[in-house]
């Protein structure tokens, strides 16, 4: 049997010299094999290569992909609240550097932008300054929450937490819903009519749009004959409705008002006496009974907005602007000014009315003309007094118009905020409805709805009143407007084509204009307007 080599016959002659190192691998990743007390380098093999540019490459997306993520269902709070709008970084990493935006997505408006670890408040929507609050002493780790305080209706609707820097891009959606619960049913009563009594039913303070539901006794659902809502200058709803009782119905009658977003509700109940069912005398000394306890509320309401409403059409008469402004009032004619106008319209010779066409006029594009809604100004301009003057417009089917006062330095081009915060006070004539151009609106439903309306201005205590020219009563009145110390010119704009608004030769003596004073058309001088009642004046 050969004996085992010893070490010393193991290891290398001098003469032969050991194998060259060979350099390292470029690879980030050193693959080494241990041997007892000595490490051994291996050259890695191309799997182990493509595994390692595999693994670098996802280090990196790593590092420039941003996901943002949201709470993933709506956000609820009620009115007046503050709220927190949940919105992280997912994996979690430091957001300070990031570029982060709030909007709404409905209307693109920034409620809240920051932006290389300072807030932007420069770039929030009017409707958000000093109400938004970006927690950032959790951006360290990822997290975008935005803080909005004392809630208010139109903040209703969905928000995008956007987050970008130069190498990514993402978003999530956050809906928030804002819901008011109102105040309970006020049940009234509105007289005898088609052989039962009419109940009316009134509720305020809701949001969003309630339902007004009528039960009898035995909690059956009973028809409306009537339903009406409206909203007031905070965006809360106002909603009536009416039902005929009959002497079929018996026991209490309910009103129930509920809001389906709240799954809530208030009820009252009215319990009506037999005898007002009856035609004869026992019914109406019944019917007078309880007219006397009902008339304190309601009798003295009609009696005080009647009073009112004479008192208006007494000062118009006697040279008032508007009611409750007696004396100092100066009447005005107004006319248009044509270098103001939209492209789209045309403006009488006399500049006494416009007409909105379907075709581009050949005019210059000059910094005083609107390039983006059909508006047009007067030439007039008001500092100081009281003025009023009297516009009429047609009142067709699916057509809308506005009138209003608007400061000289009103934006011509690009999109117009038509709101005092954009300089403009103006009510809105749109479908049968009038309305005052805010951010909330209050749905004017006036029947008929008027066409002649007189525009009062009040300069020395900043007021634009609205009244309707048919029978005084006072249709919408801004107050505290902010004029600034500018100058204000008349406003008027045109949505619907082929409808013209006209300028009317106003005079203290009387509510309507001068007969054959009707307004001609820009092209047909002959052509006169349509009066409310429909017919053509003479």
């Amino acid at each position: 049997m050969r004996a085992q080599p010893n070490a010393a016959e193991r290891a290398p002659t001098p003469s032969t010299p050991p194998s060259p190192a060979r350099p390292p691998s470029p690879s980030p990743v050193s693959w080494v094999v241990s041997h007892g007390t000595h490490g051994t380098q291996h050259t890695p093999t191309h799997t182990q290569l493509a595994l390692c540019h595999s693994l670098t490459l996802n280090l990196r997306c790593q590092n420039l992909t941003l996901r943002v993520v949201g709470p993933g269902h709506p956000v609820t709070a009620t009115v007046g609240q503050d709220v927190v709008l949940p919105c992280h970084l997912s994996p979690q990493r430091d957001a300070r550097t990031l570029d982060v935006k709030w909007i709404r997505d409905r209307l693109s408006e920034t409620v809240h932008h920051y932006h290389n670890g300072e807030d932007l408040y420069g770039e929030q929507t009017g409707a958000y300054a000093g109400r938004t609050e970006l927690a950032t002493d959790g951006l360290s780790v990822g997290s975008l929450d935005l803080l909005i305080t004392g809630l208010r209706p139109s903040d209703d609707g969905q928000y995008v937490c956007t987050v970008g820097d130069a190498d990514a891009y993402d978003e999530a959606i956050v809906e928030l819903e804002v819901s008011a619960t109102g105040a309970d049913p006020h049940l009234s009563l509105g007289g005898y009519e088609d052989g039962g009594v009419r109940v009316l039913c009134r509720s305020a303070g809701w949001y969003p749009l309630p339902q007004l539901l009528w039960r009898d006794a035995r909690g059956q659902h009973l028809p409306s004959v009537s339903q009406t809502h409206s909203q007031d200058q905070e965006g809360l709803f106002e909603i009536e409705g009416a039902v005929i009782v009959t002497g079929s119905i018996e026991g209490p009658l309910s009103c129930v008002v509920r809001s389906s977003r709240l799954q809530q509700e208030r009820e009252s109940s009215l319990h009506i006496a037999a005898p007002f069912f009856h035609n004869a005398q026992p019914w109406m000394v019944a019917l007078a009974l309880v007219l006397v306890l009902s008339a304190v509320s309601i009798g003295l309401g009609v009696y005080l907005f009647v009073k009112k409403s004479k008192l208006a059409v007494q000062e118009l008469s006697g040279g008032r602007c508007s009611a409750g402004t007696p004396l100092g009032v100066e009447w005005v004619k107004v006319t248009l000014d044509p270098d103001t106008a939209h492209p789209w319209l045309v403006v009488s010779q006399d500049n006494c009315s416009v007409r909105l066409e379907s075709e581009r006029q050949q005019v210059p594009d000059t910094p005083e003309r609107f390039d983006n809604l059909g508006c047009v100004l007067g030439r007039e301009e008001f500092r100081e007094g009281r003025h009023c003057w009297l516009v009429e417009g047609e009142q067709l089917k699916h057509s809308r118009w506005a009138v209003g006062v608007a400061r000289a330095s009103v934006k011509r081009k690009g999109w117009i905020n038509m709101s005092p915060e954009g300089g403009i006070w103006a009510v809105e004539y749109n479908n049968d409805y009038l309305k005052p151009l805010i951010s909330s609106s209050t749905l004017v439903s006036l029947y008929p709805v008027p066409t002649r309306i007189w525009v009062c201005l009040n300069c020395t205590h900043g007021q634009v009143s609205f009244i309707n020219a048919d029978n005084g009563v006072k249709i919408f009145t801004f107050t505290e407007a902010s004029f600034n110390g500018e100058s204000i010119r008349p406003w008027f704009l045109l949505v619907t084509k082929r409808i013209q608004l006209c300028l009317r030769d106003s005079t203290p003596q009387t509510l309507s204009p001068a007969p054959g004073a009707s307004c001609p058309s820009p092209d047909t001088p002959a052509s006169p307007l349509l009066d409310p009642a429909g017919e053509a004046q003479e």
